[in-house]
């Protein structure tokens, strides 16, 4: 793969370096090219090198050292300047069109993207969430970040298995199972989705024990305890009346079936106990009543573009012996002991070892207690049925890597769970098991918990996504097939979760989402859409035997050194993971692309030669842009 941006770096290094030993002095040529970097404004130059990290002895030089790389007569260098500490390089536009045509002439539409030489087997499990109600808006975050990391090994020519997890056991699907069959498996209404009413009825069933097992702790509490369980009835009630206009029917009879319930909370309890043993007295009301809500997210998943090669269910892992057989392998295992009257794995003691630490990547100060494998009632923790599922993910795929992408809050769990794989003998997988993780999304106003049916689902932020962009299709007199509407809209949703760092918490504003303007999906689009139409008017090929040498003036040098870039910067985020620099990328070349071609036409520049410059860089523009829509999962549209 041709790095033009590289080979520009790598031709001011040897300049000087070569100034730099003129002088007397020596300067690690390596070290030069890794401090080369991007000025912060065009008068700085197109690259520059801060002196003082490179050495203190050529701070005083600087300038006889920019006299003597001028001097040189580079093949690459105009011109040099020093200012403070700072060697700020001009870089001839001869050069940058020579290498800008020697690699979108030989590579064209994959401009920019590397395929490894040995590609790997690579597992990504994402999304994997509880099956009891439709999908919301963080679990919309780990979809698109899940897909990213997928489409960032298959560009790099891996082998990728997508794994969906449905955690079909515990107590929150027990919930769900207990209310299903109470109220006689209730079928949606026809106005809204499967997944959105099951989902109400489980947080109604949940809500309705949290009332009663606070009513009867209330009647034993003191004055200021008893007035807090109070406070918290009432906000239970609150959430309860919202459930009930959305759906009276369905809370009207829970409230009936759940009244004569001695113990509420302990049929719940039953129910997952009966779940894990798969009782068939439960079984088909179970899987049904599952499948009716992962119907549902598949239909969202769908929507988004997002798909996947596995659906494993845990209920499935169970019964096939694998948890019964990690339970056993621990209780061998060196760092088995009870804790707190339960069997547990010492993982601490294992945490303690420095080179075990690094090598799975345990966070420096994360305190890591034992691991408490199953219950006094015998049912098995999740974290115990994820070693399991790990062994599954590895032994079926031969994957030399697995991701799990979930929410930092379970740094310790995942922590622990490469720990157990340690313990009990999967050395390799336990590090070749990769968290990654990511912040949690906040909309403004709203204080999400499944739990109590306050979140704003994936299917409400595209349905709003998709009436936006018809207003403002409409309002410039444009109209748009549903379709199109959708790739607009769930682009925008996907933009917004992949422009801010995983490592930080995302605010969620869809008003701003569909906007065309800088800093927005929808003007990447319209950037792309505008570079396609000028090459459709065209209708030829590139001449590149014909092009301006010396034609990389202000705004074209910007976007050709932009251009240039690119592989470096596709590189860098595929290893890297980190679409928010892919994006903050992309934002910059839309801006310069824009601007330059609002005051400088393209095919009706008179001189040829310019005209083809110009063309080369509508096509970098066009070609950069697309590759990066394949990795971020934006869609491309014809027009905007």
């Amino acid at each position: 793969m041709c790095h033009p941006y590289t080979d520009l770096k790598k031709c001011v290094t040897i300049a000087t370096s070569r100034a730099v030993s003129l002088l007397g002095l020596e300067a690690d040529p390596d070290k030069i090219m890794n401090l080369l970097q991007e000025p912060p404004r065009p008068d700085f130059g197109d690259i520059a090198l801060p002196l003082p990290r490179l050495s203190r002895q050529l701070v005083e030089k600087c300038g006889e050292v920019a006299r003597l790389i001028e001097s040189l007569e580079s093949e690459c260098v105009e011109r040099v300047q020093c200012v403070s500490s700072y060697l700020n390089v001009w870089v001839k536009s001869s050069y940058i069109v020579k290498k800008l045509v020697e690699a979108l002439s030989k590579f064209g539409s994959t401009y920019g993207i590397t395929r490894r030489e040995r590609p790997l087997r690579v597992v990504v499990e994402f999304v994997s969430a509880n099956p009891v109600h439709p999908l919301h808006i963080g679990s919309g975050r780990n979809a698109v970040l899940g897909d990213f990391i997928a489409r960032a090994h298959e560009l790099s020519g891996d082998h990728v298995e997508r794994r969906y997890y449905v955690n079909d056991l515990g107590l929150q699907v027990a919930y769900l199972v207990y209310g299903y069959t109470k109220i006689g498996r209730p079928k949606h209404p026809p106005e809204m989705k499967d997944d959105h009413f099951l989902g109400l009825l489980y947080a109604a069933t949940s809500i309705i024990s949290d009332i009663v097992k606070l009513k009867k702790k209330a009647a034993s509490l003191v004055e200021n305890e008893a007035l807090e369980a109070r406070k918290e009835i009432d906000s239970l009630m609150s959430d309860l009346l919202r459930i009930r206009r959305k759906a009276p029917e369905l809370v009207d009879k829970l409230m009936e079936f759940t009244e004569s319930s001695e113990d509420l909370e302990q049929e719940v309890r039953s129910i997952a106990q009966a779940l894990e043993r798969g009782e068939p007295s439960i079984a088909d009301a179970h899987r049904e009543v599952v499948d009716r809500v992962i119907s549902g997210i598949r239909e969202t998943l769908t929507k988004l573009g997002i798909s996947f090669d596995k659906w494993d269910y845990e209920s499935e892992l169970v019964r096939s012996g694998l948890v019964s057989e990690v339970v056993r392998r621990a209780q061998s295992s060196d760092f088995f002991i009870y804790y707190k009257n339960a069997p547990a794995l010492d993982l601490g003691r294992l945490a303690r070892d420095p080179e075990v630490r690094r090598a799975l990547a345990i966070p420096e100060n994360l305190e890591v207690p034992p691991l408490i494998l199953a219950r006094s009632d015998g049912t098995t923790l999740y974290t115990t049925r994820d070693i399991a599922y790990a062994i599954k993910k590895f032994a079926e795929s031969g994957a030399d890597m697995v991701y799990n992408v979930i929410a930092i809050e379970q740094t310790l769990p995942q922590a622990q769970l490469r720990l157990a794989l340690y313990a009990l003998g999967y050395v390799r997988e336990a590090k070749s098991l990769v968290h990654y993780a990511y912040e949690l999304v906040n909309v403004k106003g709203l204080s999400m918990s499944g739990r109590r049916a306050r979140y704003v689902t994936v299917d409400e932020v595209l349905d709003l996504l998709v009436a936006k962009t018809r207003e403002l299709a409409e309002s410039r007199g444009v109209s748009l097939s549903e379709e199109l509407l959708l790739k607009i809209a769930r682009s925008a949703l996907k933009y917004v979760m992949l422009s801010v760092s995983p490592k930080k918490t995302l605010v969620f504003d869809p008003e701003q989402a569909v906007e065309v303007k800088s800093g927005t999906a929808t003007y990447l689009q319209y950037t792309l859409a505008r570079a396609n139409g000028i090459l459709s008017k065209y209708g030829k090929e590139l001449d590149y035997t014909k092009v301006s040498k010396e034609g990389l003036v202000g705004k074209r040098k910007e976007l050709a050194l932009l251009i240039a870039r690119f592989p470096e910067v596709f590189r860098k985020v595929v290893v890297e993971l980190t679409p928010e620099d892919l994006v903050s990328y992309l934002n910059r070349l839309a801006e310069v692309f824009n601007s330059w071609y609002d005051t400088d036409p393209v095919i009706a520049e008179p001189d040829e030669e310019l005209r083809n410059l110009k063309l080369v860089l509508v096509y970098g523009t066009k070609v950069v842009v697309e590759n990066s829509f394949k990795l971020l999962g934006i869609d491309v549209v014809e027009r905007i």
